[in-house]
């Protein structure tokens, strides 16, 4: 077998700001290997820049048009794969796929990966173009089944260049122990801000949790264009007393430690970073039926599963956790944990990375 190393990976994404790509490329910064990393965005920098920069990996941000097709930004594309010469370049999200394919196979690099973040929305005609350009690629990964499941049937991808390889979730060291209040039960969302993430469901089922008093605090982490919609519904629903607004939070740790529960509302999801964190900090877990949050929680074993836009299962199934004693939660928490240590570790992620990145050299 015919072998390199140190390999010189290009992970080339949209953004390196906040969001579901940039944190899991913030977590795969954390890696310590021999191989040269260096993380691109086409257009703006942002948090996950600074971060990425901590872990002492390269960083450049080209400050290029995203939409597409740019001519411009795919020829600044090419010359820098050309300059660079990498082993892998491996793209994330439809810009940095449309973008990063096809400048890399005019660029000669030998290894090239797409990777599908989530369930996209594209016409017939969008999904004839990335049929087209992820032939280029060598492998197309996906986070989840249901990703996967997509990228065969409308993007047309063969069996024998669809990987699935879920995210990574970096553990650092947490206090033994969650801070539980007593008088009242503490849920908490970490999202962005958007249609997608469909909060607006759970506002309503806090409205009708007050109007049975039954005393709960929302905690939204998060930022986006549906923001000022969330703030207004919620004076609407005269829950305001029971709902704080959090902003953008780096490390939502300290908030997930001291919350009874925690849940994620999405229409569509890829891999939710958000909900691994939640269950890796204990806290008991209820998701809608997305993405691969049906891989990660058992319903009622390690967590919950509720259907999709349903406002009457969400306010069963937390009226139900909130009747459980406490004793009865937090096993389930802790059984959430052990998933997401036994599965979805770093290690996991960079092993399964290699096994792709390495095929040129076999």
């Amino acid at each position: 077998m015919k072998t390199v190393s140190p390999l010189k990976i290009i992970r080339l994404s949209t953004f390196l700001d906040f969001g579901g790509v940039e944190k899991r490329l913030t977590n795969i910064a954390h890696v310590q290997d021999e191989n040269q990393w260096i993380f691109c965005a086409i257009n703006k920098g942002g948090t996950a820049e600074n971060e990425i920069k901590k872990q002492h990996k390269k960083v450049v941000i080209f400050n290029l048009p995203y939409k597409i097709p740019n001519l411009f930004t795919l020829f600044k594309l090419v010359l820098f794969f050309r300059k660079e010469k990498p082993n892998v370049v491996h793209t994330s999200g439809a810009e940095a796929n449309f973008h990063g394919i096809i400048a890399a196979k005019l660029a000669a690099v030998p290894v090239i990966i797409a990777e599908e973040i989530g369930i996209p929305t594209q016409s017939a005609m969008a999904k004839k173009i990335f049929s087209a350009v992820y032939s280029f690629a060598d492998f197309v990964v996906g986070n989840s089944n249901e990703v996967i499941a997509y990228l065969k049937t409308h993007n047309k991808v063969l069996d024998k260049k669809v990987l699935k390889i879920p995210n990574p979730v970096i553990f650092p060291n947490l206090p033994e122990t969650r801070k539980i209040a007593q008088n009242v039960f503490r849920i908490i969302s970490v999202s962005r801000l958007e249609k997608v993430k469909n909060i607006d469901s759970m506002l309503r089922v806090v409205a009708r949790l007050n109007e049975i008093n039954i005393p709960v605090q929302y905690s939204i982490l998060g930022d986006g264009s549906e923001k000022w919609h969330l703030e207004k519904l919620t004076k609407a629903l005269n829950i305001e007393n029971q709902v704080v607004f959090l902003g953008f939070q780096e490390r939502p740790y300290s908030f997930l430690l001291s919350s009874d529960l925690y849940v994620l509302t999405s229409f569509s999801e890829g891999f939710s970073n958000s909900l691994a964190e939640a269950m890796y900090c204990g806290v008991p877990s209820l998701t809608t039926r997305v993405g691969a949050a049906q891989e990660i929680i058992t319903n009622n074993q390690n967590g919950w599963i509720v259907n999709v836009n349903d406002d009457d299962d969400l306010f069963q199934c937390v009226q139900s956790i909130i009747k459980r004693n406490k004793d009865e939660q937090i096993a389930i928490g802790q059984k959430g944990k052990a998933t997401i240590v036994q599965k979805y570790s770093l290690q996991n992620h960079i092993d399964l990375l290699m096994t792709i990145y390495n095929k040129h050299y076999k």
